[in-house]
């Protein structure tokens, strides 16, 4: 019922700003609705955000408790992947702050135009070409961690998977569940991908025999 609630007055919200902004012209009813969605949408955000989970799910998913029950277990193995994908999730949307931060400085370098066009040219070429260097280098490795978190949170759900459903099914060995949902093959670790510079010197490398 709080949830619900909660959903009704954020939409109800997001109707009271689109009518404010598309049918009322009037000031003094534009101010009265533009505060009665604003408190409308906060008000349904405090009552929709589950605020027991977030210390759970961000900070501290409690692994010093012991386990007592295996709901328990699995919830926790449960919070550990959620973390996991949380921070994920947190850098893909770093890594796109960066390349359209590193493409607005390659378009627009950061520097005055001065009199003399060939130290113009000369310093916005240079700007630019560092640019172009840090942003590859930087999305490369936010990238190999984003895939790196997805993987162990993966791993976790796995994990937690193969608990429930012996739980479900007692008569299957958790040793063999464990197998079928996370195999020993399940590699979790940085996948060993050539980098930019590897590739650079492979050419070199293969210019010079030559």
């Amino acid at each position: 019922m709080k949830k619900a609630t909660g959903i009704i007055l954020i939409g109800l919200s997001l109707i009271g700003m689109l009518t404010n902004h598309f049918l009322i012209a009037d000031n003094y009813q534009s101010n009265i609705l533009s505060y009665a969605t604003v408190l409308a949408f906060f008000s349904g955000l405090i009552l929709v955000t589950p605020f027991k989970l977030i210390p759970l799910i961000i900070f501290d998913n409690r692994e010093y408790d012991a386990n007592t029950t295996i709901e328990s277990l699995v919830q926790k193995i449960r919070l550990r992947a959620v973390l996991f994908n949380n921070i994920s999730v947190a850098i893909f949307f770093f890594t796109i702050m960066v390349i359209l931060i590193g493409f607005y400085l390659l378009v627009f370098p950061p520097i005055e135009k001065l009199n003399n066009e060939d130290s113009y040219l000369t310093s916005s070429l240079t700007i630019r070409i560092g640019a172009s260097v840090l942003l590859i280098f930087l999305v490369q490795i936010l990238f190999k961690v984003f895939k790196y978190l997805l993987r162990v949170a993966a791993f976790y759900n796995a994990k937690a998977d193969g608990i429930e459903f012996n739980k479900l099914r007692p008569e299957i060995e958790l040793g063999k569940l464990m197998e079928l949902f996370t195999p020993d093959k399940y590699d979790i670790s940085e996948l060993q991908q050539s980098s930019v510079s590897d590739n650079l010197v492979e050419m070199i490398k293969a210019r010079l025999i030559k």
